[in-house]
């Protein structure tokens, strides 16, 4: 009876353990596959680090949600957006990307879309041309960025059904500093456009 108290006792402590180490581990996120199934996967790299979209934690304000990414679309698809962030206290920012749809088609059409100078979505309307907007973290201090007019793409590879996917890249500059230009690279997106507003992002 002792023993079997003493080896409980061992595997209740090992899995402790193991458990404290799992804790322990810094937060390292890998870039999701480039995919074109609707997996509901986003990600890029702000300036060199991974961001991939995570819920936020704690209190949410009446009205307000955990979902870390949002994609909304104009009544007649005169532009779409996404946008992505990790919500927790990581310091790895966020981005927002805005396409108008200038051929009038019903549907955006699978192909590559040229940057331009960015603004802040808060004065989204569907008169905008192409742009992305990113929150990056400095030293601890989140700053503000806009991309910059011919220097990088939107590439959509996919959108059928309710899936949208592609691929971007981009320099953005700071808002209150324009001689501070990061690099957005590989950045990947493959969104189910009928669920991706309310899925979880551990």
């Amino acid at each position: 009876m002792k023993s079997t108290i003493l080896i409980l006792a061992i595997f209740f402590l090992l899995a402790c353990k193991e458990r404290t180490n799992e804790e322990d581990k810094p937060y390292d996120p890998q870039l999701p596959p480039i995919t074109m199934v609707g997996a509901n996967t986003f990600g890029c790299k702000i300036n060199g680090v991974v961001m991939v979209p995570r819920n936020s934690i704690g209190y949410v304000p009446p009205g307000s949600n955990h979902y870390p990414v949002i994609n909304l679309n104009g009544i007649n698809n005169e532009y779409t957006y996404i946008q992505a962030a990790d919500l927790r206290e990581t310091n790895r920012g966020g981005v927002f990307l805005y396409l108008q749809n200038t051929a009038g088609t019903p549907t955006f059409q699978v192909g590559e879309y040229d940057i331009f100078d960015g603004i802040s979505p808060s004065f989204l309307n569907d008169n905008y041309n192409n742009y992305i907007y990113v929150t990056a973290y400095k030293n601890g201090v989140a700053n503000n960025y806009k991309s910059i007019a011919g220097i990088g793409k939107i590439i959509i590879t996919k959108n059928e059904n309710s899936i949208f996917s592609g691929t971007f890249s981009c320099k953005v500059k700071n808002v209150s500093n324009s001689s501070d230009i990061i690099d957005i690279t590989e950045g990947r997106f493959d969104i189910n456009k009928s669920n991706i507003n309310t899925t979880n992002f551990p």
